[in-house]
């Protein structure tokens, strides 16, 4: 709920030949509703440049009487018995442009001369309560209030504030209100409530209050309950900042453990690929070494010729163990010498030069 808003913005006292003007029992009614809201503030919004000084009186006791407290506001021009309501307020607020304007009251007189001596004495009375009335809200002296009265005064809003006419300005809607850069952020509050009725930020919080999923500020709590959930608030949005600011600085770290983790792995896996590229080049190295050597055994041996090399190459390198079988199978070649002491050692002849010719010429002729 909001705080209920009285607007003055025609004559004080109805007229019923122009069908104008707003009567002090139709104020009185509206005042009644507001009242009966619940509410303990109510809002009184003025621009009028006057009227009756007896409905104005009436409206500016029924405020006084109440039980809700009570701003005014001067939205333009508050002139003659407009006054009136305007300095009940508990908080007189003026807008930037607003004017205030007091003068002697207006009455018409005829009949006789003790007729018009007794109006004239009613009128200086009623100044002079009037005087009385402004002297008191505002703090000037009833002389004072007196002469300005009579001569007649437009105050604008600096003149009106500097003399207690009104208690303040409205605050500016038309642009947001910064606060100085220089400000610490724990004067915040103090800052917004300067400019800011506790009515108007109590209006303002309701609705935040409500999106946030708070229903700890409502209408009808009080200013001091308002300020100890606004700081409950900046407490619980400094710990979700600092919730976060934890969070992040974590996932920081993890993330910078993953990298050194992701880093040491590369160079793990880089030095094993090394160590196995080099483990398999021994190996081709060990293996080409064998192959080789099982090769020129063979072709020393006399198992196969030279030109047979390539081929058994090919053979060992696919194979070892196939090939090194099939080399060892195939018998070795000897010589025309090897067989001549073969065949000596053997006792198949003597080894005489006439015999070993004999061999030689014989295994010339089986070739």
């Amino acid at each position: 709920m909001s705080v209920p808003t009285l607007q003055i913005y025609s004559a004080i006292g109805f007229d019923p030949n122009s069908g104008t003007g707003l009567s002090a029992a139709e104020f009185g009614l509206r005042l009644a509703e507001a009242e009966a809201s619940g509410e303990k503030r109510v809002a009184v919004r003025i621009n009028s440049g006057g009227g009756s000084w007896q409905e104005g009186q009436s409206m500016y006791d029924m405020l006084k009487a109440s039980a809700l407290k009570v701003d005014t506001y001067c939205v333009g021009l508050v002139g003659s018995a407009a006054t009136l309501p305007f300095m009940a307020g508990n908080k007189r607020l003026i807008a930037k442009h607003g004017k205030l304007m007091i003068h002697d009251c207006a009455s018409m007189v005829a009949g006789q001369v003790a007729d018009l001596e007794n109006g004239i004495t009613q009128q200086k009375a009623i100044n002079h309560s009037m005087a009385q009335l402004y002297a008191s809200a505002s703090g000037q002296t009833v002389e004072k209030c007196a002469e300005m009265m009579r001569v007649t005064t437009y105050m604008d809003a600096d003149t009106a504030v500097a003399l207690g006419f009104a208690t303040g300005f409205m605050p500016e809607t038309t642009t947001a209100q910064a606060p100085p850069a220089d400000l610490p952020t724990a004067s915040l509050h103090s800052y917004y409530a300067s400019i800011l009725s506790a009515t108007d930020m109590k209006n303002l919080l309701i609705p935040i209050f409500a999106a946030a999923g708070m229903s700890t500020v409502t209408a009808n709590t009080s200013d001091a309950d308002v300020a100890t959930a606004v700081q409950a608030a900046f407490t619980e949005r400094d710990k979700f900042k600092k919730d976060v600011a934890d969070a992040e600085a974590k996932v920081k770290a993890a993330e910078a453990t993953a990298k050194a983790a992701t880093d040491e792995l590369a160079t793990a896996t880089a030095k094993l690929k090394e160590q196995e590229d080099a483990a398999t080049a021994a190996a081709a190295a060990d293996t080409t070494a064998k192959v080789n050597a099982l090769v020129d055994g063979a072709i020393a041996a006399g198992k196969i010729t030279a030109s047979q090399k390539d081929n058994y190459v090919v053979l060992a390198t696919a194979n070892l163990a196939s090939t090194t079988a099939v080399l060892a199978a195939i018998p070795a070649r000897k010589s025309l010498t090897d067989n001549i002491i073969s065949a000596n050692a053997e006792g198949v002849m003597p080894l005489t030069a006439a015999g070993a010719m004999l061999e030689v010429q014989a295994k010339l002729a089986g070739q």
